[in-house]
């Protein structure tokens, strides 16, 4: 896929999750976009990939413990502060039926996935409000925040609560110049294939998703606050799904799913 254009020459962008596919569309769209990245994961081996990249510095670390929140962000403020916030940290792959989840599993989905997003949103507001500035926070949803997928209520409550996050730091934020917004795909993976539960009739590549973040945290954006972008083929247009198909091709697939 070919990138979209924007300038972020000088800007400093962090990037959570960023060795996961999503994660690493993300990196290297900003990255080529002139940014100098930030690219922080729980997986120290998966951010390899990331190596030999000059314009990109690697932190690996647990982004729901506060002591690793605090760390980041000094590191933020020794590498001359920070313009855009990406919370694309989540843990994806669980699938149990709500009748079946123990409270460990969801207070680790819950701490993957929300706390950490709070933990590092806090933060740059934070920073952002203390340097007398605004700035920009794009976080990773699902179609699962608005409706619910199968054996996934623990995923689907975080994204949700994403999203509530995002309007609430718009709603309080948005007179400092700080822009919250979601983007919300579907059906993401290394290899676009068909897809007839979509109308889209196919899948969505990870730089999909990261080209609409790079819009997001731009000044073509300006105006939108709070906001969940769709980058679906079409998902939550439709009324019905086929969910053998989906089911389908998420066992196809090893790659992690919106």
């Amino acid at each position: 896929m070919s990138a979209v254009r924007f300038d972020y020459t000088g800007e400093r962008v962090l990037v959570t999750g960023a060795a996961g596919l999503i994660g690493r569309a993300l990196v290297r769209r900003f990255a080529d976009a002139g940014a100098a990245v930030l690219a922080v994961d729980v997986d120290a081996g998966g951010l390899a990939v990331h190596d030999g990249d000059p314009r990109v510095a690697t932190m690996p670390g647990d982004l729901a413990r506060e002591d690793v929140a605090d760390a980041v962000f000094a590191r933020v403020a020794r590498d001359g502060g920070l313009d855009v916030l990406v919370n694309n940290a989540a843990m994806t792959g669980l699938r149990t039926p709500f009748i079946d989840i123990d409270a460990g599993v969801w207070d680790a989905v819950i701490a993957a996935n929300l706390r950490s997003a709070y933990l590092l949103s806090v933060r740059a507001v934070r920073h952002w409000r203390d340097a007398g500035r605004g700035g920009t926070i794009v976080s990773l949803s699902s179609p699962g925040g608005s409706r619910a997928h199968e054996d996934q209520s623990a995923y689907d409550v975080t994204k949700a609560g994403i999203e509530a996050l995002s309007r609430a730091i718009a709603v309080e934020l948005g007179g400092l110049g700080i822009r919250a917004n979601c983007i919300a795909p579907a059906s993401v993976g290394g290899e676009v294939r068909p897809a007839t539960d979509l109308p889209a009739g196919r899948t969505t590549a990870p730089e999909e998703v990261a080209d609409a973040a790079l819009f997001l945290a731009s000044p073509a954006a300006s105006q939108l606050n709070g906001h969940v972008l769709r980058v679906d083929g079409g998902l939550h247009a439709r009324l019905r799904t086929d969910p053998s198909e989906e089911r389908r091709r998420e066992s196809e697939d090893a790659g992690p799913r919106r």
